[in-house]
């Protein structure tokens, strides 16, 4: 009785250690951990791939669970004719195995986002352990200089430009997308994709400085901050935090009192779109309700000098909103998704339209509408 129990045990102990392997384990001391990966055009027809990854002691740091108090990036680039072509070459220069499913960003040179994006994320979106949740973004200039900045010893510069994206999507001055979240704007009918777009300030800071519009998979024009706001409204992609610095007035001497700062409690947006034979037309309206959060003026209790200032506010929306949509229909980019509305419903229009050629001459107007509901507690 006692052998069979034995047997028992053995055969136990046994399963139990074949049930605790995992046939895919990959153990994080093997592996470099890509935080960050950049691309870039190399003349003539080569990439450039850049990537950031903690120094081995932060990495080792991160591990023991130790925090990142003395947290380094290093970065390495190799060329290639591919993507994949220059990972290999990466594999052959780290000292581990590389690891790019934690990458946390995907940074774009300008010169290659304009050559187009797609082929080379095709990589990833091949790729099962590909970072498809990762952030994406657009450099001014190379991504290699992007990700050689010397960032802070308590943060990785992968990490200073997640946070970056992360704080100016909650305060409503961007869009953020990630990796998954392009493919299917790159490829749409009626639609287009937009993406952060970074610069350095002259101190070598990472900055936003506004959006880059694409035509498919191609970068062809951008916004700046301002008008990026006012996009973000007129798509009907504004998150929550917004506030916005206007100019009202250019009678005052004093700088100060010719602007207003206001932060947007509520926002409703209208898209309509009206056909008429191979004609399309379109009008965004925008209702916005407003807190005055600054404005060197006194006297807001009065309704008059009130509805003043809402006139003041709404023409300047206005005006900043005209060219913005001038900047879009001249980029060829359609990300108010006025194309995706007329395909739903006027679909035998869209099937004679060259969508392209129409967008880009189409009538679009807009208007606003502001409510001033709080004014601070000073009148």
């Amino acid at each position: 009785m006692r052998k069979y129990i034995l047997s028992y045990l053995m055969i136990s102990i046994s399963l139990t250690l074949l049930l605790t392997a995992c046939w895919d384990q990959r153990l994080l001391r093997d592996h470099s951990l890509i935080l960050a990966i950049g691309y870039d055009r190399e003349k003539p027809d080569k990439i450039l791939k850049t990537v950031s990854f903690p120094a081995p002691e932060s990495q080792s740091n991160d591990v023991q669970g130790q925090g990142n108090a003395s947290s380094t990036s290093e970065i390495v680039s190799t060329i290639g004719n591919t993507v994949k072509d220059a990972e290999k070459k990466l594999d052959n220069t780290i000292p581990e195995k590389f690891d790019r499913s934690k990458t946390r960003l995907v940074i774009f040179g300008e010169e290659l986002a304009k050559e187009g994006i797609f082929s080379t994320l095709d990589s990833i979106y091949r790729d099962l352990r590909g970072p498809i949740n990762a952030y994406t973004a657009i450099f001014t200039g190379t991504a290699q200089e992007a990700l050689s900045i010397q960032a802070d010893e308590s943060i990785l510069t992968s990490d200073m430009y997640a946070e970056l994206i992360d704080s100016a999507e909650h305060s409503g001055i961007i869009k953020n997308y990630t990796i998954s979240q392009t493919r299917p704007l790159m490829l749409a009918q009626g639609m287009d994709l937009v993406l952060p777009l970074l610069s350095l300030d002259k101190n070598d800071k990472p900055q936003i400085v506004g959006t880059a519009l694409f035509q498919g998979d191609k970068m062809t024009g951008t916004l700046d901050t301002k008008e990026t706001i006012i996009f973000l409204m007129l798509a009907d992609k504004v998150t929550e935090n917004l506030a916005i610095n206007l100019q009202v007035s250019e009678e005052h001497e004093e700088p100060d009192k010719n602007f207003v700062n206001i932060d947007i409690r509520s926002i409703k947006r209208k898209l309509n779109v009206e056909t008429k034979g191979n004609q399309v037309k379109a009008n965004v309206e925008v209702d916005l309700t407003v807190e005055i959060d600054e404005y060197a003026e006194d006297h807001l209790d009065n309704k008059k000098r009130s509805d003043s200032l809402e006139k003041k506010i709404q023409q300047k929306l206005e005006k900043i909103a005209e060219q913005t949509i001038q900047k879009l229909q001249e980029a060829g980019n359609d990300s108010l998704a006025i194309g995706e509305k007329v395909r739903a419903y006027h679909h035998s229009t869209w099937q004679d339209l060259d969508w392209e050629e129409t967008y880009k001459d189409m009538e679009i107007e807009s208007s606003f509408k502001v409510d001033i509901t709080h004014h601070g507690i000073i009148n």
